[in-house]
C-alpha cells in the first residue's frame, strides 16, 4: 500500500532538513562530475573513438566508486540519496514525505547540472555525453530503466531502509555503489544504464539536448516506485503484527505456506531474478559492443586503388565469389556490409545510389541489433560433458563451502568476530569467490555454478543442450560442500542444557539481548 506523506513547512524548512539539502546537492555534484568526467575523459583518450567493453567498464567503476563516496558522504545527514529514483521510492515506502522530497529532487538537479556546467568549463568547452537508446526503441529502453532502477531501489531499501537490515546496513553504499556498476554494464550499450533522472538531466541542462529525456524520467521513476512498493509492503510491513493480511489467511496452513515463508519466496525471486538480468545483460552488452566496434572498423577499411585495366576485365569474367553474385539480384546487403562503399561495377547509372547503399547497410545493422540472442551457458569444444560437470562440481564446492563458513556462527565469524563485521566480510568472499570462479573457468564451462542461472537463458533460447550438466555438477559440489562443513570441519554437538537458575539476582544478573 502506498504510504505518501505530504508533510509540513516546519519540517521540510528546519536547519536539519536545510542541511540535508546542502548534503544532497554536494554528493550528487561529486557523483555526477566523476561520472560525466569519466565518459569525457575517454573520449579524449580515445581521440572520439567509439565506446569499447573496456571503456564501458571504466566508466562504470568510475560511477561505482563516486556513488560509494557520496552516498557515505550524506549518509548521516540526508540519507544519501543522490537520485530522484531512489527519493521517490522511500516516498512511496513512507520513508520522507513529499514537499521534503521535492527539494530533495531539487539539490540533486542542481547538482547534476552544475557538476555538468562545471566539466564543460574546464575542459574548454568539450562535448557533454549525454544518455540517449542505442538499438532498442524507446519503449523498451523504457523498460530496461525500470527494471535496473528497480534492482537499485530495491537494493537500497534491503541495505537501508528496512529496520531489520541489521549487519547489513554497515554495507550498504557498497552494496548500493556496486548494484550501479553491475547495472551500468549490463544496460550501458542500450539505454545508458541511468537509473538516476539527475544523472540524464545534468547532460541536457549543460548541452540543450532534451530529445528523449522523458524516457531517463518515467522509467526510473516507475521502476522505484515499483520497488518501494514490494520491498515496504511485502517485507518491512510484515515486522509489524497486523499489518500483513496473509498472515490472517495463512494462519492455519503448513509452515511452508506461512507469511515469514512467503516473504522468503518473494526474496529469493527477486534476488534471483536481478542476478540473471544483470549477469545476461553484461555479456549481451560486451557481444553488442564487440558487434558494433567491428562495423565501425569495416567502415574504416578503403580498398586499395586498382589499374583501370584490371576494372574493365573484371566486368568481362565470371564473379569469383558465387555468394556475391546470387546475391546481387535480392539486395546486395551482404556487398555493403563488407564493403562501405559499393563496387565499381555497381556504381553506374540505374544500378545503386549512395542513398540505398546507406540505407542497406543500417538495416542490416539494425536488425543484429534488434535480434539479440540471449546468451546460453555452453561447454567449451575442448571439454566433454563429464568433465564439465566435474568443473561445474568444483567450482560450486567452492562457493557452496564459502557461504557456509561465512555464516556459520560456531565458528565465531572472519577473524574470530561476530555480528556486523564477520557479516559483511563474509558477503563480500562470497562474492569475490564467484567472480574468481567465472575469470577462472568462464571460457570452459561458463562457470555457472547456479542452475537457475543457466535454465533462464535456456527457457528463453529454446537450447537445453548440456543443461544436464548445470544441474548434476552444481548439485553434487553444493551437497558435497555441506556434508564436509557439516560432517568434518564443525561437526554438530549438541548443546549443554542451561544450569537452572539459583536466586533472583542470578536469574538477572547477566541478560543478552538477540536482536531478530
Amino acid at each position: 500500500m502506498v504510504k505518501l506523506a505530504f508533510g509540513s513547512c516546519g519540517d521540510s524548512f528546519s536547519a536539519s532538513s536545510i542541511k540535508a539539502y546542502v548534503a544532497e546537492f554536494i554528493a550528487t555534484l561529486l557523483f555526477v562530475f566523476a561520472g560525466v568526467g569519466s565518459a569525457i575523459a575517454y573520449g579524449q583518450l580515445t581521440k572520439g573513438g567509439a565506446l569499447d567493453p573496456a571503456g564501458l567498464v571504466a566508466i562504470a567503476i568510475a560511477h561505482a566508486f563516486a556513488l560509494f563516496v557520496g552516498v557515505s558522504m550524506a549518509a548521516n545527514i540526508s540519507g544519501g540519496h543522490l537520485n530522484p529514483a531512489v527519493t521517490f521510492g522511500l516516498a512511496v515506502g513512507g520513508h520522507i514525505t513529499i514537499l521534503t522530497g521535492i527539494f530533495y529532487w531539487v539539490a540533486q538537479l542542481l547538482g547534476a547540472s552544475v557538476a555538468c556546467l562545471l566539466l564543460q568549463f574546464s575542459t574548454h568547452g568539450q562535448a557533454i555525453p549525454t544518455h540517449a537508446i542505442a538499438g532498442i526503441s524507446e519503449i523498451e529502453g523504457v523498460v530496461m530503466e525500470i527494471v535496473i532502477t528497480f534492482t537499485l531501489v530495491y537494493t537500497v531499501y534491503a541495505t537501508a531502509a528496512d529496520p531489520k537490515k541489521g549487519s547489513l546496513g554497515t554495507v550498504a553504499p557498497m552494496a548500493i555503489s556496486f548494484i550501479v556498476g553491475a547495472n551500468i554494464l549490463a544496460a550501458g550499450p542500450f539505454s545508458g544504464g541511468s537509473m538516476n533522472p539527475a544523472r540524464s538531466f545534468g547532460p541536457t541542462v549543460a548541452t540543450g539536448n532534451f530529445a528523449g529525456n522523458w524516457v531517463y524520467w518515467v522509467g526510473p521513476l516507475i521502476g522505484g516506485g515499483l520497488a518501494g512498493l514490494v520491498y515496504d509492503d511485502v517485507f518491512i510491513a510484515s515486522y509489524q503484527p497486523g499489518k500483513l493480511a496473509m498472515a490472517n489467511i495463512c494462519a492455519n496452513m503448513k509452515r511452508c505456506f506461512s507469511p515469514p515463508a512467503l516473504r522468503a519466496y518473494f526474496a529469493e525471486f527477486f534476488s534471483t531474478f536481478l542476478f540473471v538480468f544483470i549477469a545476461v545483460g553484461s555479456t549481451i552488452s560486451a557481444r553488442v559492443r564487440a558487434l558494433r566496434r567491428g562495423v565501425h572498423r569495416r567502415r574504416r577499411l578503403r580498398r586499395p586503388r586498382q589499374p583501370r585495366r584490371d576494372v574493365r576485365l573484371r566486368h568481362r569474367r565470371p564473379h569469383h565469389r558465387p555468394e556475391r553474385h546470387l546475391l546481387l539480384g535480392v539486395s546486395d546487403a551482404r556487398l555493403h556490409v563488407r564493403l562501405p562503399r559499393p563496387p565499381l561495377h555497381l556504381r553506374r547509372p540505374g544500378k545503386i545510389t549512395s542513398d540505398r547503399n546507406v540505407l542497406n547497410f543500417a538495416s542490416q545493422t539494425n536488425a543484429r541489433l534488434h535480434t539479440q540472442a540471449v546468451p546460453t551457458t555452453r561447454i567449451a569444444v575442448e571439454m566433454t560433458g563429464f568433465g564439465a560437470g566435474i568443473l561445474e562440481g568444483v567450482l560450486t564446492f567452492m562457493v557452496v563451502y564459502t557461504v557456509h563458513v561465512a555464516g556459520d556462527p560456531r565458528g565465531g565469524g572472519f577473524g574470530g568476530r561476530k555480528g556486523p563485521a564477520a557479516t559483511a566480510l563474509g558477503a563480500l568472499v562470497v562474492g569475490a569467490v564467484t567472480g574468481a570462479c567465472v575469470l577462472a573457468a568462464g571460457s570452459l564451462t561458463g562457470a555457472s555454478m547456479n542452475p537457475a542461472r543457466s535454465f533462464g537463458p535456456a527457457v528463453v533460447s529454446g537450447h537445453y543442450s548440456n543443461q544436464a550438466v548445470y544441474w548434476a555438477g552444481p548439485m553434487v559440489g553444493a551437497a558435497v560442500a555441506a556434508l564436509v562443513h557439516q560432517a568434518l570441519v564443525f561437526p554438530t554437538v549438541p548443546e549443554p542444557a542451561p544450569a537452572p537458575a539459583t536466586n533472583e539476582s542470578a536469574r538477572h544478573g547477566s541478560v543478552q539481548t538477540v536482536v531478530v
